[in-house]
């Protein structure tokens, strides 16, 4: 009963979208229904929008979708105003803060990084939080999180019931439900840290190609096929990027991507699980993301908004990158606040984790690169509120 409320909700989130899409939990349904009704159109604005002042930006919205990575940090320590700006926002301003991430991991390790950071105040972990001081919690949604969930889910659900196949779709546009998998049984092409402890405990086993039922992309520093420290070999492009995908393809094995970016968000050149994903489509292969700018996690983390009383009109998603959180959030209908100083930095000519504002002419050309309708609603220096 619940894949196939499943499947009706993220139908309804596929609809919501311009391009790709994803899914959402049964029990969101009611904000799908509402995103179905939202037609993405260019701005109200006939050139680029300018740099603004964050607490000008933010005036108009309760809550906001927060991205970490280049916003708040650079993974080791935290940018300067961005403690600041957290505390006062939840204590002073009421604002919701639901922390949006791309990370394969569990939210734990997320809420633990913000913690050490300095950033955790008012999360789940944090003993001060008081609901009856009305600060709001700080909550957090990682793309790993979703995967992991839905594949224990799946794993201890019983068998589904037969069912009519359905119509074929574009094969761009994945299935309808993007967990729907014959086994647990899969190749994962892991981050190197924890990836025999995340698949195990959501319920399933590394494989090789011959017995996998699919492939999981949380990371390009390893290949796991087993369990236990020879389980897993350093990642090789030729062995892993072209005769893995190729026997993979062969059998049919779907991807479940649990981090769809392509770069480091702190500009260091190493690989992430988009590029092979990317290679797997480009080969045909079937490819199921989830992350920005992806449907399924802003329907999410818009669940709990909804059900704290906050509609989509007064919800701002906050990033640095074009391709992910801007346009996650006008696929979703939400307003978008970019921040200079992140991923796309140097090409404004400003520098990573500095309140710097770019010349209004560079950001104009940066910003001309993209379709109007993909256009941020505000563009913002850093996460400061001076």
């Amino acid at each position: 009963m619940a894949g196939r409320a499943l499947v009706l909700m993220l139908a309804c989130a596929a609809r919501s979208t311009v391009r790709g899409g994803g899914g959402a939990p049964a029990r969101i349904g009611g904000v799908l229904r509402a995103r179905a009704r939202v037609r993405l159109g260019p701005p109200s604005r006939a050139a680029p929008p300018r740099v603004v002042p964050l607490r000008t930006a933010l005036g108009a919205y309760d809550a906001l979708l927060l991205d970490q990575f280049g916003v708040l940090h650079d993974g080791r320590v935290a940018y300067a105003g961005a403690t600041s700006a957290m505390r006062e926002l939840q204590r002073l301003a009421r604002k919701r803060i639901v922390v949006l991430s791309n990370s394969s991991k569990r939210r734990i390790e997320t809420v633990n990084r913000l913690h050490a950071l300095g950033l955790g105040m008012c999360t789940w972990l944090d003993g001060s939080a008081s609901v009856a001081d009305g600060v709001p919690l700080i909550s957090v949604v990682t793309s790993g999180d979703i995967v992991w969930k839905e594949l224990r889910a799946r794993m201890r659900a019983p068998p589904p019931e037969p069912a009519p196949a359905p119509t074929p779709a574009p094969a761009r546009e994945g299935p309808a439900d993007p967990f729907a998998i014959a086994g647990g049984a899969c190749i994962v092409y892991g981050n190197g840290d924890d990836d025999d402890e995340y698949v195990s405990s959501a319920g399933c086993e590394p494989a090789d190609v011959e017995r996998a039922h699919f492939i999981l992309a949380r990371g390009l520093f390893e290949v796991r096929t087993g369990r236990g420290p020879d389980g897993a070999v350093p990642f090789d492009a030729r062995a892993h990027g072209d005769e893995l995908l190729v026997a993979a393809h062969a059998r049919g094995l779907p991807m479940i991507v649990a981090n769809p970016d392509l770069v480091r968000p702190d500009g260091r050149d190493s690989p992430m699980p988009g590029v092979i994903a990317a290679r797997y489509e480009r080969m045909g292969g079937d490819v199921r993301y989830v992350g920005k700018p992806h449907a399924l996690v802003y329907a999410v983390a818009a669940a709990q908004l909804r059900d704290e009383g906050v509609p989509p009109a007064r919800v701002v998603a906050v990033g640095d990158s074009m391709e992910h959180d801007v346009l996650g959030a006008r696929r979703a209908g939400l307003d978008a606040i970019l921040i200079t100083g992140g991923v796309h930095a140097a090409e404004l000519g400003v520098r990573q984790g500095v309140a710097e504002t770019p010349s209004a002419e560079r950001l104009a050309a940066f910003l001309e690169r993209y379709p109007a309708d993909e256009w941020p609603t505000h563009v913002c220096a850093g996460f400061v509120l001076d």
